[in-house]
């Protein structure tokens, strides 16, 4: 995944389309992250600095659309990391993106992310709540690309 990721961003930084560097690099953030996630690395500085080129080539291209992708990975970076104050200012804004934008889908994931760094921050009746409020929204837009991350917090909140 990681080596076609940077095959499309060498040739999306030949052609200069913002919108396509971004995604790109929110690709690479991602691939690192789990590669970081799944060895328990303690160096996330490429993951970060990937991260935040999506989040801001993102900003740059005006895909206020996307946005919340690039924050929702960055929050997730920051939860991994410990650092709690950061995830919850990229949660904050991707809710305010998604209710301004009536963006269920993304709003439902900032739900799950919210559970996550509920759980990460040892507040099981927050986690409760935002994932009591994610799976109702999934079953209501019919979102079941997610139940599976719903059965896993529902499991690790047991």
């Amino acid at each position: 995944m990681r080596e076609r990721a940077v095959q499309t961003l060498d040739i999306a930084q030949r052609d200069g389309v913002l919108l396509d560097i971004a995604l790109d690099n929110l690709s690479l953030g991602r691939a690192w992250l789990l590669e970081v996630q799944q060895t328990g690395t303690p160096n996330t500085t490429q993951t970060a600095e990937f991260l935040q080129s999506a989040v801001d080539g993102l900003r740059s291209a005006g895909q206020m659309d996307y946005l919340p992708r690039g924050l929702l990975a960055r929050a997730e970076l920051h939860r991994f990391n410990r650092d709690f104050e950061r995830a919850e200012r990229d949660l904050a804004e991707v809710r305010r993106i998604a209710m301004r934008s009536g963006m269920g889908l993304h709003l439902a994931d900032y739900h799950l992310e919210s559970a996550r760094l509920r759980l990460a921050q040892d507040n099981k009746d927050k986690a409760r709540e935002h994932l009591a409020t994610a799976k109702e929204m999934i079953e209501r837009m019919g979102y079941h690309r997610r139940d599976k991350e719903v059965s896993e917090l529902e499991q690790q909140l047991t």
